[in-house]
């Protein structure tokens, strides 16, 4: 990139979310932010447009600026469904709900306005282009069909509407969620990490030409933020992962906000609360990045050694020290087996004794015996602890959002937990999955 980053000092500052079910709210039933916070817009009367899989960007109802609220709207038809008909819905219905944008911009407009009241006179806009169960390459530029296309559409719109309004547009940030429909690879057993990072870098390359040169004449390009695949859909290898890690870590303007597996969700897609709280952490980066300037890296492996039966990890923490966690598997807290490390070589699975924290940085694993050849570190995995780690820092932030429970609503009994109920959502922030060989 030989531009900087473009800021929210647009009249219109356009966020748009891409990717496959999870940046388009698949089961987040019922929806929490349906109350409009600060001065935040969609476009038409839902953050999704009105198909939900077709290569066009229809927005439900008229092309006008509506105040940002969450909305539950069919899957087949793109129809909303009232708060009534949502309580209604059967379990494990897919309809969609909840998305990651509400809180994502919510958090980042309230904080931008607290830290500079000027930042009124430059709004934000949310809009999400996703299409649920597709591979990368099918979201992609030249696909048939080509649901690359609803990018442009969208932003053409918004566009279209933010010149009617006499106010100046840009695409500030772009959110991608995506990766589940990739990890499963040709063959069913997982993905090819250089060929999906050359993918996602090509994306980024043709959204930007297309799009933010093609359709919002800005040079500045927006800034891309990116979640990790994981949890339910996390393999072994983690080759999706660690391609996603890959461009996070090496191309600039890219950022991880983190994974996704410490949140509830329904055993694949998220629960509403889950949305919330990973839009939350979207909205906490994009502010840091965005409003501040500052940069910002996950929680990730920096160096591994080898000690005799000991293999020592130091990590980047953005907020010292490591601390140990419980993630949500499903809606319950859970504590993985050997904190979510696996040690294998060339002759399997190498048995863990310990597993320690030693400072702000690092952890400290003892094997059960000495290892052989070929000897990796896998954290997070598939086989062993099904997507999950206990791994974060210390942030102490808070999301302004609470964890929300009402069977009235149609939540779900399994969401009822009472040690949650009205408590605001916690920022930690969480290791990312990673798979890397142990030198020596």
């Amino acid at each position: 990139m030989n531009h900087p980053l473009a800021r929210p000092e647009f009249g219109i500052n356009h966020v748009i979310a891409y990717g496959q079910s999870l940046a388009s709210g698949w089961e987040g039933w019922p929806a929490l932010s349906i109350a409009p916070q600060h001065d935040s817009l969609m476009l038409g009367r839902s953050v999704r447009p009105r198909d939900e899989n077709r290569p066009a960007w229809h927005p439900v109802g008229e092309a006008t600026f509506q105040p940002l609220a969450a909305t539950v709207q069919e899957r087949e038809s793109g129809a909303l469904l009232s708060p009534a008909q949502a309580a209604g819905l059967p379990p494990r219905a897919l309809v969609l709900g909840e998305t990651v944008l509400e809180a994502a911009v919510n958090h980042w407009r309230g904080h931008m306005l607290a830290d500079d009241p000027a930042a009124a006179a430059h709004t934000l806009l949310a809009s999400t282009c996703a299409v649920g169960g597709r591979t990368l390459a099918a979201l992609s530029k030249g696909a048939t069909p080509e649901l690359f296309q609803r990018l442009r559409d969208c932003a053409t719109l918004a566009h279209q509407a933010a010149t009617g309004a006499g106010r100046s547009y840009g695409i500030v940030a772009l959110l991608f969620l995506q990766g589940e429909q990739d990890t499963r690879g040709p063959d069913g057993n997982g993905g090819d990490r250089e060929g999906y990072r050359i993918l996602l870098r090509r994306w980024r390359e043709d959204v930007l030409a297309d799009v933010v040169r093609g359709i919002a004449g800005q040079d500045a390009p927006p800034a891309l933020f990116l979640y990790q695949t994981g949890g339910a859909y996390a393999q072994d290898d983690h080759a999706v992962a660690m391609a996603q890690l890959d461009v996070a870590l090496s191309d600039p303007g890219c950022f991880m906000v983190g994974p996704a597996y410490p949140v509830p969700d329904k055993g694949g897609h998220l629960d509403p609360n889950g949305y919330r709280w990973l839009g939350a952490q979207f909205g906490k980066v994009m502010h840091r990045v965005l409003t501040r300037g500052e940069a910002w890296r996950p929680l990730h492996p920096l160096a591994v050694r080898r000690e005799g039966q000991a293999v020592r990890l130091r990590f980047h923490v953005p907020v010292p020290p490591l601390t140990w966690g419980r993630p949500f598997q499903q809606r319950a807290q859970v504590e993985p087996r050997d904190r979510g490390f696996t040690l294998v070589d060339e002759a399997g699975e190498v048995p863990i004794a310990t597993v320690a924290l030693e400072g702000a940085d690092t952890v400290a694993i003892t094997m059960a015996r000495p290892p052989g050849p070929g000897l990796r570190v896998r954290y997070a995995d598939r086989s062993r602890h099904g997507g999950l780690g206990a791994l974060h820092d210390s942030d102490p932030t808070l999301a302004a959002e609470t964890y929300e429970y009402d069977p009235l609503a149609g939540h779900d009994e399994a969401a009822g937990l009472p040690e949650w109920h009205g408590r605001r959502l916690p920022l930690a922030n969480w290791c990312v999955a990673f798979n890397v060989p142990v030198p020596g």
